[in-house]
């Protein structure tokens, strides 16, 4: 979670943790972040609207979009989507908290069962 309101951020984290491991933003730890990636079935980086014009986390996240293909980002308030890795999801800035959380949960649903029908196949075919 890369928010600009700690408090926030981990009211988030604690809300989403029935279905999702959250963590705040560490800009020290990139490396482990990209490494922890594939360590998931599905990753995400939630960025709020005070973050969405970071450069740095633009490219960070076309790179991770690029090298793993479950990794996706939630994008709160960006007013420029093209800067952003295609498959992101952009959601409103005025969103309410309930309307982020479900949103998270359904796609990570979705992203978790492509993932797993994707390495069922992958086995089947490596037989």
């Amino acid at each position: 979670m890369v928010y600009n309101n700690r408090n926030e951020a981990e009211n988030l984290i604690d809300r989403i943790s029935d279905f999702s491991e959250g963590h705040l933003w560490d800009s020290s730890a990139v490396n482990d972040f990209l490494l922890n990636i594939d360590k998931h079935r599905s990753s995400w980086l939630v960025v709020d609207a005070k973050h969405a014009k970071d450069t740095k986390l633009m490219a960070l996240a076309k790179k991770a979009s690029t090298d793993y293909e479950f990794f996706r980002c939630l994008v709160i308030g960006s007013a420029d989507h093209s800067e952003w890795p295609e498959n992101s999801i952009h959601i409103e800035k005025n969103a309410l908290s309930t309307s982020i959380i479900d949103r998270l949960r359904n796609e990570s649903h979705v992203l978790r069962m492509a993932s797993s029908r994707l390495r069922h196949m992958r086995r089947l075919q490596n037989r």
